[in-house]
């Protein structure tokens, strides 16, 4: 009774990591087609980000999502945890393939883990989620097994024979059908996920063009705030922007996705374009209202070494940020309010932003969010898929 209940375990916790799996292999497809769904669970902001880590360098594996990986894996155990249920004779063969399968499982997990924190520097929870259900697993068949470690560890070749497919053995059949099943779902899913992104190839081959025929230019970011490596980073993209831009609000959710698994070459650098005329006299109309306002602010929390901060607390808020409330807002990010008033009074902050107006102008940006990377110019938000088909170009470029 009691190796029932430890393998009816196995079933359920299987199905939840592939419940879990299902709904990350969603989020990686959905950001394939530049849409983040998830909610706060995914990008609530701070350390957690499943966005991110989805399409870091680390979030496929031979062209297919982790996620889906996991999708297989879990479909496996399950069928494992099936065969010990409904089929006694091969019940000892299944569960100490489960014991296996789950310690791999655990220990693929460590290495993933050390990644996220090492290299992408943001957690997915959700990741996390069937971390458990792997550790879970593993206690619930180790205890249903009731053998110790070292003799189920010499027991793994009586488990693999066992799942050899010969006309006789309903327990590899019942396994290689469903992991053959799944795997073939897997890379025909991955491959029209690829397809209907990318097209048959053109995204690349329309990004080296464009890359091939525009002209390098060079721009002035001393003083300007930056994120990753402020010297020698082999990728530069300086972004300008404006705060009250609906298209530089939907970028700006983009951009810890792209710095993910790029954060020791890498340095995002941020430069202001407010399409609001009361500062910036390169544009014949008032586009919005205000906008100069929030960059001034931007500025002088940027002299206090706070300009991320204030960066991140406009942006959460959009697109119904509130100019009126930035005195507060500078308070709540503790602020030396005395030396934020001077700033914005004396034109101290408004100098700051004409600065990158004018480079602006000599670049010849006249919208925003325009990138230059690398010094290539490029306007338009830059969703992940076309930021690595842009950085890929740029690499053939250079190594021409």
């Amino acid at each position: 009774m009691k190796s029932q209940r430890g393998i009816l375990l196995c079933v359920v916790l299987s199905v939840v990591g592939l419940g879990l799996t299902g709904y990350l292999t969603a989020i990686h497809l959905a950001l394939l087609r530049g849409q983040l769904i998830g909610g706060a669970v995914c990008s609530g902001g701070g350390l957690f980000n499943c966005h991110a880590v989805a399409l870091s360098p680390f979030g496929t594996f031979l062209t297919i999502p982790l996620s889906l990986w996991g999708v297989l894996g879990y479909l496996a155990t399950l069928s494992l945890a099936v065969i010990a249920w409904q089929f006694p004779d091969s019940s000892s063969q299944a569960v100490g393939g489960l014991v296996a399968l789950s310690a791999v499982f655990v220990a693929l997990d460590v290495v993933l883990l050390l990644l996220m924190v090492t290299q992408v520097q943001y957690l997915c929870l959700l990741c996390l989620f069937t971390y458990g259900v792997n550790l879970a697993l593993l206690v619930a068949s180790k205890q249903t097994a009731g053998r110790s470690f070292s003799t189920l560890v010499q027991q793994v070749p009586d488990a693999l024979r066992a799942l050899r497919p010969t006309s006789r053995a309903a327990m590899a059949w019942i396994f290689w059908g469903t992991v053959g099943t799944g795997l073939l779902g897997s890379w025909g899913l991955a491959a029209s996920a690829t397809f209907l992104t990318q097209g048959p190839g053109d995204l690349r081959a329309q990004m080296t063009q464009f890359v091939q025929q525009q002209q390098r230019v060079t721009v002035d970011v001393q003083g300007d705030p930056v994120h990753g490596p402020a010297t020698g980073a082999s990728l530069q993209i300086v972004e300008f922007s404006d705060f009250l831009c609906r298209s530089c609000q939907q970028a700006a959710k983009y951009h810890p996705l792209i710095l993910a698994g790029r954060r020791k070459h890498a340095a995002f650098i941020f430069k202001h374009f407010p399409l609001d005329s009361t500062c910036n006299d390169t544009i014949t109309r008032m586009v919005h209202p205000r906008a100069c306002e929030v960059a001034v602010a931007t500025e002088c929390a940027h002299l206090q070494g706070k300009f991320w901060e204030f960066h991140d607390l406009v942006l959460a808020a959009a697109p119904h940020y509130n100019p009126n409330t930035i005195e507060d807002d500078a308070a709540r990010l503790g602020l030396d309010l005395a030396a934020f008033r001077q700033c914005r009074e004396s034109g101290q902050g408004v100098e700051a932003v004409k600065r990158d107006i004018a480079e602006a102008g000599r670049l010849g940006v006249t919208s925003t969010p325009t990138y230059v990377i690398n010094g290539v110019r490029m306007a338009g938000v830059l969703n992940p898929v076309t930021f690595d088909e842009f950085v890929a170009a740029l690499h053939q470029d250079t190594n021409r």
